[in-house]
């Protein structure tokens, strides 16, 4: 049977509030041993507000932030379902409508160049939703990410040539990260995409950042590249809100793709310590249940 649209206009609608509101569980462990393990004094009191403000929105469901981001969706559907991918897309546009409509916070898209409100956070090319697919499975998943612009201004992307090596890369990232500063609204996750072509690399990067925080890239190069990106960005001192401390991210992830012999694209998506994102999984029959990354355990 066909997947219920109304379905998907509804989970959209809610896994926009939820990635407002709600702290990604993963995020909140990270959080907590990272500011354990601070001893600036000044980091320690940005710890201490930003638990304060996770808190407080679950308790008055309320955003953490005040800056409702742009919203970026994946879509994963399972291959012995029936739907139209049209019409989902429609779903999930009505979905996000109807929640910037029903709730009145910060609407931050607009026209480029007009400088316009769109009003509704619905409007040309946006959201984005990239597809893919899951073989054999019968329902669908989607992940929401909404990045709001302190982080997502602090995107860089470079067209290296095989000649600067991992070391070019390791470097480019390095300096990304020391010329954002505390702008990205620090400690967050740094998502790496490295290789593809231009277009795909920024795609990889952001995609990166929807990996559970635990998790190590399954190719051993990439998963080493991980952890020494992580000690080096952490090095540079940088800390909560730019202010000096232990922690710049709690955890860099990479993802990456075969390229062209004489390139490699490079590309870095600096997430901010709210991390607003949400998942859901549509069942063919209708049921839904939220979870906070692909494949990922069901909860309320």
């Amino acid at each position: 049977m066909p997947i219920p649209y109304q379905v998907v206009e509804e989970t959209a609608r809610q896994m926009y509030g939820r990635a407002l509101k709600k702290y990604p569980p993963d995020l909140v462990k990270c959080l907590r041993s990272a500011a354990k393990a601070e001893t600036n004094p000044v980091a320690q009191k940005h710890f201490q507000l930003m638990v304060a403000s996770i808190e407080k929105g679950e308790q008055k469901d309320q955003p953490i932030c005040q800056d409702t981001g742009m919203q970026t969706l994946w879509i994963k559907a399972g291959t012995n379902m029936q739907f139209n991918g049209q019409k989902v897309q429609d779903a999930i546009r009505n979905g996000v409508r109807r929640w910037s409509s029903e709730n009145e916070y910060r609407k931050t898209v607009v026209h480029p160049v007009t400088r316009a409100k769109v009003g509704e956070q619905v409007g040309l090319r946006h959201p984005t939703i990239y597809w893919d697919f899951l073989e054999g499975k019968d329902y669908l998943e989607m992940m929401m990410l909404s990045k709001g612009s302190g982080s997502e201004n602090q995107g860089f992307l470079a067209m290296l040539v095989p000649a600067q090596g991992i070391n070019g890369v390791k470097q480019f990232i390095i300096d990304s990260v020391l010329a954002a500063g505390g702008q990205f609204c620090p400690p967050g996750v740094a998502g790496v995409g490295i290789g593809g072509t231009f277009d795909s690399v920024a795609r990889m990067a952001k995609e990166a950042l929807l990996r559970p925080l635990d998790t190590r890239n399954p190719d051993p190069k990439i998963a080493e590249l991980e952890d020494e990106l992580l000690e080096a960005i952490n090095a540079t001192g940088i800390g909560p809100m730019g202010l000096g401390g232990k922690t710049t991210v709690f955890k860099v992830n990479v993802e990456y793709g075969v390229t062209h012999e004489t390139q490699n694209p490079v590309a870095l998506n600096l997430q901010c310590w709210a991390h607003r994102k949400a998942g859901a999984r549509i069942h063919s029959d209708g049921r839904v249940e939220y979870i906070d990354y692909f494949g990922g355990e069901a909860h309320e």
